[in-house]
């Protein structure tokens, strides 16, 4: 909720217009005017999966660390930041730490492990003193087939995000880990000695304030004394709540709000404010806390709740209607509940009530778990800095505070009608209001993704086989699609298609391979679902850049075949990268192998199967085998994989 440094705010509001995302033009209008649209409403519905929301602690994670015996030093820091002097610090509302400068790499300052087997584990430890929440800004993030990057904290019951591999989720080296709580972070690189990984960059952390470092910078009282706990209620919209962290040149809180929607797929469409999330950069980094509540009315203890990892797509994103849609990249978690909505306008002295995450706290901190405000509709026409014919809404019961941005509002019959933009400053218990934006005037700008009989729009996974000349586009299965459209461009805006590759209808493919192109060149792809009933929205965009004419071949171990209690057939992939490459398997009984096949040779610019029949093996024993490629450039090892004969 906007409600402090209002010329600032207002600032940023009206600068957000001008700001790009990775997928060029999210779906925008320009007023705050509702769009001439029939009413529809959609009831909510439960998840019924088991679901974590992708979440993973130290204790259900294979670390490498763990799984080698390796005895790692946590109080031996790779660096150490010094406390903050948090009054000498500026926060914008909503801002609960800063970004910090550091320069680590898997080459400095590292504990290194090396294995019995010849593999490595290097660990970088990060502490910035007095944090109580730390994550990772990785950047030049390469890593070579078989490399793991895992991050966590050093609690045993902490959070773990990863395993990063290869270029990262987003396919561009670039990305923000996920936050872990305390004041210390942990980085462990699994690889080889021999790999040819790349690896990576740190060059900023992100240092969330303690409570006390908070108090002493901020001028917000603590969560109002009027606020009332939302478990002391019974409404299902509990469970559509989300706390949201994300880091926008500092990290930051806001919340929101998963939306149903016609093909009810449970899809995890999700709702919060523009002054929250404005651009696919910062959506990228949105992290969502579920259940983010208490175990019963004023207990003051915290359910068991679930932190999903970073990474969210940008739909549609308004300023004037202080509104985002995201598609969360993980599952809501089984539980969770999709909430209804109306696109019907409601009228002065509607009953409603808002659920929120009140001030700066993310969990295990208690502070800030869900309340509940109710009230009713007293004008229907607000205006809030950026936000243009909202609601303003006047309390009895509870208040909203910053923290609560992007949360819903929702009518006595439960349908989500707005979403939480400003209120008084500062917050207050003395006859309470807020403002809200209208679901009816936004409506039409995310009709397509939760209202109509087409598809959801898939998501784009990181480009596969990118060789000098193409690379092979992906997704993931859009629920109810019948095909999909593929568009390849050399701008994220979509302005300059490559010949044959806008709207390119393929069929029911996941995948596509994209030729004639040049190398050491950037590329993007998105792609659209379609059925008898329409075509979905974009997907996000993958960004991708093709190799150089030549160099070091790419070298990728596949799974064995045909495995009998004395023989094997080994496969794997090789791009020759423009160079006459050889290549063979090294096998044996562990990850010193032993024995070889014979060499093969193998040229070109494009991906090649390669399989080698061994014999002679003993039965039911464990063999390790990998790919090994050399050419004038160098030689690549592909990563180890085992199998055991009958």
């Amino acid at each position: 909720m906007k409600t402090k440094i209002r010329s600032l705010i207002a600032f940023v509001l009206l600068s957000a217009a001008s700001l790009t995302t990775l997928f060029g033009s999210p779906s925008t209008q320009p007023s705050g005017s509702p769009q001439t649209e029939p009413e529809v409403s959609m009831p909510g519905i439960v998840s019924n999966s088991s679901d974590s929301a992708g979440m993973r602690t130290r204790a259900d994670t294979d670390l490498p660390s763990v799984r080698y015996g390796s005895h790692i030093d946590l109080n031996q820091p790779s660096v150490t930041l010094e406390q903050l002097d948090a009054r000498s610090l500026t926060l914008e509302p909503n801002q609960i730490g800063v970004n910090r400068s550091v320069e680590l790499s898997p080459n400095t300052r590292a504990q290194k492990f090396v294995n019995p087997d010849g593999s490595q584990i290097i660990v970088l430890i990060i502490k910035s003193s007095g944090a109580s929440g730390i994550s990772v800004h990785f950047r030049d993030f390469e890593l070579a087939d078989g490399e793991e990057v895992y991050v966590y904290g050093t609690r045993a019951d902490s959070i773990v995000f990863g395993p990063f591999t290869d270029k990262g989720p987003w396919g561009s080296g670039e990305f923000w880990s996920g936050t872990v709580d305390g004041d210390t972070v942990v980085i462990e690189l699994y690889t080889r000695t021999d790999e040819n990984g790349q690896g990576f960059e740190i060059f900023e952390i992100s240092h969330i304030l303690a409570e006390l470092d908070w108090r002493l910078r901020s001028n917000e009282p603590d969560v109002l004394f009027c606020e009332v706990d939302a478990a002391c209620y019974g409404d299902a919209e509990k469970n559509a709540v989300a706390r949201i962290l994300f880091n926008n040149n500092g990290p930051r809180v806001c919340s929101g709000t998963l939306l149903n929607n016609l093909a009810q797929d449970r899809t995890p469409y999700f709702l919060t404010a523009n002054h929250c999330v404005n651009s696919q950069a910062v959506a990228q980094t949105v992290e969502a806390y579920w259940f983010y509540q208490t175990t019963s009315c004023n207990s003051g203890v915290l359910r068991n709740w679930i932190h999903s990892p970073p990474g969210a797509n940008l739909l549609a994103t308004q300023g004037s209607n202080d509104f985002s849609l995201l598609r969360l990249q993980n599952n809501a978690p089984g539980g969770a509940f999709f909430s209804g909505w109306t696109s019907a306008a409601q009228s002065t002295g509607t009953s409603v009530f808002g659920l929120h995450h009140p001030d700066g706290y993310i969990p295990p901190t208690v502070n800030s778990y869900l309340r509940r405000s109710t009230g009713s509709i007293t004008s229907t026409s607000d205006s809030c800095l950026g936000l243009v014919n909202g609601y303003e809404v006047g309390w009895t019961s509870g208040s909203s505070e910053p923290g609560s941005s992007g949360s819903g509002l929702w009518n006595s019959s439960h349908y989500l009608v707005g979403a939480l933009s400003c209120g008084p400053l500062p917050p207050t218990c003395n006859s309470p209001w807020a403002s809200y934006s209208k679901f009816a005037n936004f409506y039409s700008q995310i009709r397509q993704y939760i209202s109509s009989g087409a598809p959801s729009a898939p998501v784009a996974n990181p480009a596969r086989f990118v060789a000098s000349h193409s690379f092979r586009a992906n997704w993931r299965t859009a629920n109810g699609a019948t095909g999909y459209r593929l568009d390849v461009a050399t701008n994220n805006s979509f302005t300059n298609y490559v010949t044959g590759y806008q709207n390119l209808n393929l069929g029911n493919a996941l995948s596509r391979s994209v030729t004639g192109l040049s190398p050491s060149t950037t590329y993007y792809y998105r792609v659209r679902a379609y059925n008898g009933n329409g075509t979905s929205g974009n997907s996000n965009v993958v960004s991708v850049t093709t190799l150089t004419p030549t160099g070091l071949p790419v070298v990728i171990t596949n799974p064995a075949t045909l495995v009998t209690s004395h023989s094997a057939r080994l496969n794997g992939t090789v791009n020759p990268h423009g160079l006459s490459t050889t290549v063979y398997f090294q096998y044996g009984r562990s990850t010193n192998y032993g024995s070889r096949t014979p060499n093969q040779t193998k040229t070109g610019n494009t991906y090649q199967n390669v399989l080698a029949n061994i014999s002679g093996l003993s039965a039911g024993t464990t063999y390790h085998f990998r790919m090994v490629g050399t050419n004038t450039a160098g030689t690549r090892y592909g990563g180890d994989r085992t199998f055991t004969t009958q």
